[in-house]
């Protein structure tokens, strides 16, 4: 089941409709347009790419319903697919989470700036040289060529 159609994309919108709701301004997961990125990562790598597919499609297969379901038969649908499918689910919520917490919306929500932490984050102390005295003080144990 390679996300090709609209019902393939729908299944994936609500179950990260389920696994990320909305919070204050921010959208459910499932309503933040991520399907395409999730895809689109999970194709870069061919062992990625079918291990998600795979994932997708034994989640389908569990839970033939899950998009006419109300929500809370969605959920217990999700439970018992983590439940007796870890490595399955595992994968799906991986790359959710990957594309998800890329996205700077959600940055904002939770107050990250997403910044490398050097040169303008974290201030490291100065270089202590004494860390290396008792590295200086061994003799090499390589040779010399």
């Amino acid at each position: 089941m390679a996300l090709q159609n609209s019902i393939h994309e729908k299944l994936l919108e609500a179950i990260m409709d389920r696994m990320i709701p909305a919070v204050g301004d921010l959208p459910s997961a499932g309503q933040m347009g991520l399907t395409a990125e999730i895809v689109q990562l999970a194709a870069q790598q061919k062992r990625f790419e079918d291990l998600f597919n795979s994932a997708m499609e034994a989640f389908e297969i569990n839970s033939p319903d899950f998009l006419t379901s109300m929500t809370s038969i969605q959920d217990e649908n999700l439970r018992t697919f983590e439940s007796n499918n870890p490595h399955h689910f595992n994968t799906i919520r991986t790359i959710v989470y990957i594309v998800y917490y890329k996205d700077p919306k959600v940055h904002a929500r939770i107050g990250w700036d997403g910044r490398a932490p050097q040169p303008k984050g974290n201030q490291m102390d100065p270089w202590d040289e004494s860390v290396l005295v008792n590295a200086r003080k061994r003799e090499p144990f390589w040779r010399k060529v």
